[in-house]
């Protein structure tokens, strides 16, 4: 039997970080596989399952930090959510989405904000967001090509 992990603070349960989104989707287990197989995430610890067999609960660490909940919609409950990720490589792991059975949402492209990113939805119907960063920039710089950005925008949309 392993370890608990290790408690962050007091306040916060052994192998969480301190802010997790919780993915209330169908076809939790499959986004499970997805996140381990995808991103190489680990579970914390077994999944939790109800005795009717639906997955109950599902806590994923991810390599550079971070936890992700993952949960079985019941009726009324489904909200599948957004997750912004950042990995060593955005183009391999936007591919290795697709072969997990991903569908793309928007192909990796350099953003005004410093990342260059891309997303795909999961089988769930979850969001998540695979980023690189690329370039350190002030707050002023991010303003400025925030503009820059919405102008072409809303000049693209006339």
């Amino acid at each position: 039997m392993t370890a608990a992990p290790a408690h962050i603070a007091p306040h916060i349960a052994p192998g969480r970080a301190p802010v997790c989104p919780l993915l209330v989707c169908r076809r939790p287990k499959e986004v499970v596989d997805f996140a381990l197989a995808t991103f190489d995430a680990a579970l914390v610890r077994p999944i939790l399952w109800h005795r009717d067999g639906r997955l109950w609960n599902a806590e994923l660490n991810f390599p550079d930090g971070g936890t992700v909940l993952v949960g079985e919609a019941s009726e009324g409950m489904e909200r599948p959510g957004f997750v912004y990720l950042h990995v060593p490589d955005t183009d391999a792991t936007f591919a290795r989405a697709l072969e997990n059975g991903a569908t793309e949402i928007m192909a990796p492209v350099s953003q005004f904000y410093g990342d260059y990113d891309g997303g795909v939805q999961d089988m769930g119907g979850n969001w998540w967001w695979i980023a690189t960063h690329e370039r350190d920039m002030t707050d002023d710089q991010i303003e400025a090509e925030a503009r820059t950005a919405e102008a072409a925008r809303k000049e693209g949309s006339q």
